[in-house]
């Protein structure tokens, strides 16, 4: 019995060994983070989406999962925000391959502007992600990577719409020949490229024109354009009560459509709605 317990010694060693073999390394060194695309979405004057596209790559022979997140955002170098954001499905990084991550940043101008006052003034801002991905592998030991992507973001402000003083060239008791001006102000730092501005057009209650101004419609940096918008009104057709409006020295006008402008971050939908006392230019 004795000779056979001192040689069933080595045969168990070495059976333990085969049923657990060594651990492994860790697995931190065979990851790689980078950050392959950063875009501005959504855009409007209430704020946009700054997308960063992570890619996560896995030089290991074995796979692991990124199980959670933490960072916290710098914008001109004041937090403006925090997170830690738990997966409740692992992201899996499979072995000796890569898989990709979008970290959506939803900024609104509003709160921006609450939490760093001096951005109500500017035309940009700069933007960090600052923070660390915990990853594990398939025996749940967990490796931390550190990030930092960076990029800025434009603060857009929509296009300003007025009406010029409203000129009649002609008016009758049957109808008006008269011409609006529209004036398209923008306040950005950079051109606007207006594809299209619908509108209509109201005196009181009545519809007087509406339809699309035509020509060039590009708004300078920081400038300004007027269109001449000739229009027939007819009273017949829009109410014998327009010409006594007409008559007055002003009109109560409501203006309102929209501006489709194309920019490097996409397209806009700016709706306008402008509603003012017309100074009404009478025929000499």
């Amino acid at each position: 019995m004795s000779l056979f317990r001192r040689r069933s010694v080595p045969a168990l060693a070495a059976l333990a060994l085969a049923a657990f073999p060594a651990a492994a390394g860790p697995f931190k060194d065979d990851l790689t983070v980078s950050n392959y695309e950063r875009r501005v979405s959504d855009l409007s004057a209430q704020g946009l989406t700054l997308l960063f596209q992570i890619r996560i790559g896995n030089a290991s022979a074995r796979p692991c999962a990124l199980t959670r997140y933490e960072y916290r955002v710098l914008i001109n170098q004041a937090e403006y925000l925090r997170l830690d954001v738990p997966l409740d499905t692992p992201l899996r990084v499979a072995a000796s391959g890569e898989t990709l991550l979008s970290l959506p940043l939803k900024i609104t101008y509003r709160l921006l502007f609450q939490a760093i006052p001096a951005l109500a003034d500017a035309d940009k801002a700069n933007c960090f992600l600052m923070g660390t991905f915990i990853f594990a592998d398939e025996r749940r030991r967990e490796e931390k990577i550190p990030f930092t992507f960076g990029g800025e973001f434009p603060i857009f402000r929509d296009p300003g719409v007025a009406l010029l003083p409203l000129r009649l060239k002609d008016l009758t008791v049957g109808g008006a020949d008269a011409v609006f001006r529209v004036k398209l102000t923008n306040p950005n730092v950079y051109e606007l490229f207006v594809d299209a501005v619908r509108f209509s057009a109201a005196f009181g209650e009545r519809e007087v024109a509406s339809g699309e101004i035509p020509g060039d419609k590009n708004v300078d940096p920081r400038g300004e354009k007027v269109f001449d918008l000739p229009t027939l009104i007819s009273f017949f057709e829009v109410g014998q009560e327009v010409y006594g409006l007409l008559q007055a020295g002003a009109v109560n006008c409501r203006f309102r459509g929209e501006i489709d402008i194309t920019t490097v971050w996409g397209r806009i939908k700016v709706p306008f709605d402008v509603r003012q006392n017309l100074p009404v230019s009478k025929p000499s």
